[in-house]
Order: structure tokens, then sequence, then C-alpha cells
């Protein structure tokens, strides 16, 4: 037996629980998504719908072009490596990924869900590596953003004391993290998660040491996004900016489909505060109930009535489930297609097999 047919079993065997935690995800997705069309208000949603027209088309295509976008991004992080897979499975991996974190809690399983669909056509350090530069990235973006739009708010906008209150208590939460986090960085963001993990005895020593020796490549490609940036990561941090750019237009054109009369103070609100309320409302599928809660308090607030809020909310719900379906769609697709190849290759090792014994 060669040396090649002994590394076999090993490759296979880590294929094949990569398949299996995709087919995994599908099957959650699946059933989420079922369970949110059901529990679903859709009669007030097919009335919004209607109502708003072709913009409900406008909206769906500039959220694919911000789609599009990400996964450029991913994909120019990936360099050199990128090389070694296409732009159209990164893409598939990207709505894939987005699809599972809509349809689950936290938005945590479609990070694992993008790391198995790309591990096996490029390395598996360079994939994760990717995937975190790019997310830092997003939170980079948001946070500033927030920390720009919110204090512009609360000098355009006469809120409640207590909704001050809660705003002073986030971003007394949010800027400390972020430096922690800017912190790891710099440190080695995966090797100082390591050291939690020994600190906190959930690893061994062992183990620990030898985590890390795998992780200095992660360490140093997430350390790019604070010095000596690689051409790839430049490009990649471009194409962060349009995709919220893109994002930020979609919001606006949900805004003006509905009715709202914009504003400067409503538009800076939706794009710091809103940002907020989606990542608290993130916590359950969709947002349900959170986000329509807090959107219908914050349009009140602002003037806009709460009836646009609820009607925003459940169009940008709308189009989540959009791209929900479009990513378990493309989720389905690569893993009919891999499972395909590899029929096909086990095929043809069989009539090579048999031609040499022959």
């Amino acid at each position: 037996m060669s040396e090649h047919d002994g590394d076999a079993p090993a490759g296979a065997d880590k294929r094949g629980w990569s398949a299996l935690f995709n087919l995994l995800m599908l099957v959650v997705g699946g059933v989420a998504l079922a369970w949110m069309l059901r529990t679903t208000s859709w009669h007030e949603l097919r009335n919004v719908l209607s109502g708003v027209g072709i913009w409900a088309a406008v909206i769906l295509v500039v959220e694919l072009g911000g789609l599009v976008c990400d996964a450029a991004a991913l994909h120019a992080f990936m360099r050199p490596e990128a090389r070694m897979v296409s732009f159209l499975r990164v893409l598939g991996a990207q709505a894939s990924g987005r699809a599972i974190n809509v349809l689950t809690p936290l938005g945590a399983l479609g990070e694992a869900t993008k790391v198995t669909m790309l591990e096996g056509h490029a390395p598996r350090s360079r994939v994760l590596s990717s995937i975190v530069l790019h997310n830092v990235a997003v939170l980079y973006l948001n946070v500033t953003i927030m920390l720009i739009g919110i204090p512009i708010t609360l000098l355009l906008v006469d809120l409640p004391h207590s909704v001050k209150l809660m705003i002073g208590g986030g971003l007394a939460v949010l800027v400390p993290a972020m430096i922690a986090l800017a912190v790891m960085i710099h440190r080695g963001a995966a090797s100082s998660a390591v050291g939690l993990l020994r600190t906190s005895r959930l690893i061994s020593a062992e183990r620990a040491t030898a985590w890390r020796a795998k992780l200095v490549d992660v360490d140093g490609h997430i350390r790019e996004l604070h010095k000596h940036r690689t051409a790839g990561t430049r490009v990649g941090l471009v194409f962060v900016l349009i995709s919220k750019l893109l994002s930020a237009t979609s919001t606006t054109l949900i805004m003006l489909a509905v009715g709202v009369e914009l504003d400067a103070a409503l538009v800076i609100a939706v794009q710091s505060v809103g940002v907020l309320i989606t990542w608290i409302s993130s916590v359950v599928p969709l947002g349900l109930g959170l986000a329509d809660g807090g959107n219908y308090a914050m349009y009140s607030m602002l003037g806009a009535g709460g009836e646009h809020g609820m009607f925003v909310t459940m169009l940008g719900r709308a189009r989540s489930v959009a791209i929900a379906v479009l990513g378990l769609g493309a989720m389905a697709g690569i893993n009919a297609h891999s499972r395909y190849a590899r029929w096909r290759l086990h095929r043809k090792l069989q009539r090579l097999r048999a031609a040499r014994a022959d």
C-alpha cells in the first residue's frame, strides 16, 4: 500500500463528516423555513408586498448585489489560495451560510457551514481565517457607523430618557468589547481564543500547544486587517464597503417603498440604531417579535409612524426569506453536485482498478 493510499481514509472520513454536517444544516434550515412560513402573518405580508409592487423586485436585486459583493470579498481574502476554488462555489457557500444564519438563532451555524463547504477546495486554515477576516471587517464597519450615527441621532432627535439610557448602556458595552477584540487580533485572535479555553481548563496544555501551532497562519492573516495588508485583503475590504453601501441602499428603498417620508435624522437613526436593533433581534430567527416591537418604537419616536416601522420590518423579513430560499437552494445544488462528482470519481476508480486487474 502506498503512502497516498494510507492517507485516503482519513481524508475521506473528513469529507464524510463535512457532507453529513452540510446535510444536517440543510435539513435544519428547511425545517426552520417551513416553521417561519407557518407562524408569520403572511396575510399582512402579502398586502405589503402587493402594495410595494415593482419595488420588491428592485430591493431583491440590490440585496443580491450585496450578497455577490460579500462573496467577492471572501474570495479576495483567500488569495493566493483563491485560485484553488471557483468564485461560484464561494458565492454558493456565502449564500448557504447566510441562509442558515437567517434561519437559526445567533447567526453562528452559518459560518461553520461556509467552512465545511469550502475546506475541501482550499486549505482549511485559509478558509477559516478568510471567513473570520470578512466577519471582523463587517463588524468594524457596522460599529464605526453606529459610533458616528448614534450621537448624531441623539443630537437631532429628542429621544425618551429611558431610550437614551439603553443606548448609553449599549455603547458602554460595545466600545470596550471592540477594544478587546482589537487587542486580541493584534496579539493573535485564534491563539488568544485557545488561551481562554486553556485558562478555563476546557482543553489540556498539550492540545492548546498543538492548536496554537496550527493557528499561526490564521492569526497572521487576520492581523492583516490592522497592518501589512496584502493586495487580496485590500480588495476584500473594498468589496465589504460596497456590500455595506448596497445594504444601506436596500434598507432605504424599503422605507421608500412603504411610503416613509425620509429625512436625515430618520436615515441616520435607521442605519445606526437600527443596526443595534437588528443585532439584538438576531437571538431569534428572522427577529420575530423583537424586530417588530423595536422598529415600531423607533419609527414612532422619529415621527415616521409605528405602522411604517412594522411595514418596514415585514418587507425586510420578506427580503431575508427570499435570500434564505435562494441560499438553501444553492446549498442543496452544491451538495447534490458534490455527491454526484464523488460518485463519478468512485466509478472511474473502479474502472481503472478493473482494467489494471485485467
